[in-house]
């Protein structure tokens, strides 16, 4: 059975991802959490419909209960199975990643992806070979938790008498199911964008990078529209586009939820990588920062007794779920921005921190690569070296550059940011440089 990541397990499907290891991957996870009910959603993929259905089967044999969420987004099957009881929540997808991708993310009956200790505790019995399949069969049945999760979504805001224009990218994903329905019910004027579901990602790919949105930023600003939001594949990412059709920072999607949230006093989760800006911003609200592993925030949320939690793009609220949702966020943000227009200033205004992300097609050896690092950077004087997830050196000046093997893809990722756009890139094209010069599998790029 293929190893979790970051969130999950994912590969291509039917070569590194099949649905014979989806099968022993629900089986051992309902072997292993026991009887009782298991919600299984799945997102448009053409992948997704089959493995959902080899997923159910695999719990049915186990002797327990699998409900059937339908196709709805990431968030909904955390939120369904919190609400309904279940042992596990499985969401059938391969969120970001390309159209050939599948995957499954599994939630607890809290609503927050599995810790790294029940992860562990699957691949364990699916190396023992314990007979797994119960003598009597468990039973299958459809239930709606779309509607539920959008009616409580809606009943948390108050409806805006003189709402936003805001132009909404669903991606060609099952989030086209909520963030219109929901910004309409609460008083803005929403153009739907990418609303179709389509497995191939007809419109762009699912990652909503500033280089995927390119045309959907266009027709934010051809529009006229106050906002745009954009989601990934299966909505648990949030991405904004200011009036101007520049896609904003994702420091500001978090910021501006947590000032929406308006907490006083308590503890936020950042990600390693998320911006120094994110970090200012909380303690300027009187808020203390509590850093984690990318993909974990979550982790840290119960035992910091967090209020928040945030990595690029992806926001956490408790109050509302456990779970990351892009959808909640764009609601979030509507309404605060609504009520206080002088945040348009602020999404239109130039960032103060310089914020980039370079993914390059290989693996690079961890060891090796600190070994070389500190000679490398070095004439920038380097302030601190942080091993909490990947690499990362903070240097005197504030700048940071961080390296860290992707946990969903075969790729080394860079995440740099500086308050000085020159010496940003001067950063990254080292640290492009050195990762070449240690690659260790993949071609390298042009």
């Amino acid at each position: 059975m293929k190893a979790f990541g970051t969130a999950g397990v994912r590969g291509v499907f039917n070569i590194s991802q099949t649905p014979e290891q989806i099968y022993t991957l629900a089986l051992t996870s309902a072997f292993v959490f026991g009887k009782g009910r298991y919600g299984v959603g799945w997102d448009g993929r053409k992948s997704s419909a089959v493995l959902s259905r080899v997923a159910a089967a695999g719990i049915v044999a186990a002797g327990s209960e699998a409900l059937l969420f339908g196709m709805v987004p990431t968030p909904v099957t955390a939120f369904g199975a919190r609400g309904r009881g279940c042992k596990v929540g499985l969401s059938v997808t391969a969120s970001h990643n390309p159209p050939e991708y599948s995957g499954v993310k599994f939630f607890s009956g809290k609503g927050m992806e599995l810790s790294k200790q029940d992860e562990a505790r699957i691949e364990r019995a699916s190396i023992v070979g314990t007979r797994m399949e119960s003598t009597s069969l468990g039973a299958m049945a459809d239930v709606d938790v779309l509607g539920p999760y959008i009616d409580s979504m809606v009943a948390r805001f108050e409806k805006i008498p003189d709402g936003l224009k805001i132009v909404v990218d669903c991606s060609n994903g099952p989030g086209a199911f909520v963030t219109p329905k929901v910004l309409e019910a609460l008083g803005h004027r929403v153009v739907p964008l990418n609303s179709q579901i389509s497995w191939r990602f007809t419109a762009r790919l699912p990652e909503p990078t500033a280089q995927n949105l390119s045309e959907t930023s266009s027709i934010v600003g051809a529009l006229g529209a106050d906002i745009g939001f954009a989601h990934d594949g299966d909505a648990d990412r949030l991405v904004m586009i200011n009036s101007a059709g520049r896609v904003v920072p994702d420091s500001l999607v978090s910021i501006l939820a947590m000032r929406a949230l308006n907490r006083g006093h308590g503890v936020v989760v950042l990600s390693e990588n998320s911006s120094s800006d994110v970090e200012e911003a909380a303690v300027g609200l009187g808020l203390k920062v509590v850093r984690s592993r990318i993909g974990k925030t979550f982790a840290e949320i119960e035992k910091e007794k967090a209020v928040f939690a945030t990595e690029p793009s992806k926001v956490v609220d408790p109050a509302w779920g456990m779970w990351e949702d892009g959808m909640y966020a764009a609601a979030l943000i509507a309404d605060a921005v609504s009520r206080d227009r002088s945040l348009l200033e602020l999404i239109n205004s130039e960032p103060s921190w310089h914020y980039r992300q370079v993914n390059l097609p290989f693996s690079v050896d961890h060891m090796r690569l600190v070994q070389r690092a500190e000679h490398e950077f070095g004439r920038f004087k380097i302030s601190e070296v942080r091993q909490l997830d990947g690499l990362k050196l903070v240097f005197k000046d504030g700048s940071w550059i961080m390296f860290r093997a992707s946990g969903t893809e075969p790729k080394t990722r860079i995440y740099c940011e500086s308050r000085d756009p020159v010496r940003l890139d001067e950063l990254l094209e080292i640290g492009k440089t050195l990762l070449e010069e240690l690659s260790i599998t993949g071609s390298k790029p042009r």
